[in-house]
């Protein structure tokens, strides 16, 4: 039925409502995968598992003294954990092998580096362009920002201009200002300044490969009707699309290598003591001196020996949510893109 939405308890009628509840499901979503603490996610995650524990507990579901089972799944997170440890470390050092390099390999990253870099400066309107990535983007979205509006003027300026070049000049320097606006509002924050994913996440939601595709539509079908001016701004603002995108594709290399060191060494300072603490805990499982203990001991250390177990999958979960999100939304190449509609999670 047209005009109404739903949720997990069912259809809403009110549009103010359902617009509040999208908003709020959004927010949390977006907390959750890209914008939150990895540690603070991973501290939700093991809050949720504490809380179905006890809610087992509470309707006596849960076991009360050693047993079997529970002996069975501390042996089977030991060695999971172990498997999930070292694979996870090897995946870093894969990923790290390709940093190294002779240095002729090495000079010659430098040199593509420094190349790229003064192609940007030649498009900007300094002289130098500044060196973190938050700014760095920041100012080319600044200059594509008064590339369309300069566009944008052309067609006021050009009282002969036919009526739809006019308004498709128009629409395509909206959408540019528009993700200038998104984009720069991101940004322009010292977090996102100091913070290499802050610049990625600012331009997660660009979309460069359809605006190009805008502008060259629009020089073919009206090629005998644009100006010298507006070739002109129509090739400067399809370097800046270039060189924004070159420079988020680089951003993100660099931000998962980041990231995925970080995450080896937080599941060594977090996995190696898990293991002891499993290991340690199944050793004295069996002791017949663990079962002259009260009920509510046993039952307290098992809870946290099963905190302790997951605690290496849950650390694992909250980094690699937000790793795979920012290489589904950076997949493509430009100037080709991939439709989101089959990937809604």
């Amino acid at each position: 039925m047209a005009g109404r939405s739903f949720t997990a308890l069912g259809p809403i009628d009110d549009p103010a409502m359902a617009d509040e509840t999208n908003a709020r499901s959004s927010s949390v979503f977006r907390w959750t995968v890209i914008e939150g603490n990895r540690f603070a996610v991973t501290a939700l995650l093991l809050g949720g598992i504490l809380l179905l524990l006890c809610i087992l507990l509470v309707v006596n579901l849960f076991p009360r003294e050693p047993g079997e089972p529970l002996y069975l799944l501390l042996s089977a997170f030991l060695g999971g954990n172990l498997t999930l440890i070292t694979v996870v470390i090897a995946i870093n050092q894969l990923v790290f092998s390709r940093e190294l390099g002779s240095p002729g390999d090495l000079e010659q990253r430098t040199r593509n580096a420094v190349e790229y870099r003064n192609e940007v400066q030649s498009v900007m309107d300094q002289a130098v362009s500044p060196v973190r990535p938050g700014s760095f983007l920041l100012v080319l979205h600044e200059n594509l920002g008064e590339r369309a509006q300069r566009l944008r003027e052309t067609t006021t300026d050009s009282p002969g201009e036919t009526d739809g070049l006019s308004t498709e000049i128009d629409e395509l320097a909206g959408k540019l200002r528009g993700d200038v606006r998104m984009v720069t509002k991101a940004l322009d924050t010292p977090a996102a300044d100091e913070q290499i994913f802050g610049a990625i996440a600012a331009t997660l939601g660009t979309t460069q490969a359809q605006q190009l595709y805008e502008l060259s539509r629009i020089e073919t079908e009206y090629e005998d009707d644009l100006s010298t001016e507006q070739r002109d701004l129509f090739e400067s603002i399809r370097e800046h699309l270039l060189h924004i995108d070159v420079a988020r594709k680089y951003f993100r290399t660099v931000y998962i290598t980041k990231e995925l060191s970080f995450l080896s060494r937080t599941l060594l300072f977090v996995g190696v003591p898990a293991q002891f603490l499993t290991a340690a805990t199944l050793a004295v499982y069996d002791l017949a001196a663990i079962e002259a203990l009260p009920a509510a001991a046993i039952v307290g250390a098992t809870l946290v020996a099963l905190i302790t177990c997951f605690a290496p999958l849950a650390i694992l979960a909250s980094f690699v949510l937000r790793l795979s999100w920012v290489a589904q939304r950076n997949a493509t190449v430009m100037p080709f893109a991939a439709s989101e509609k089959d990937y809604t999670l």
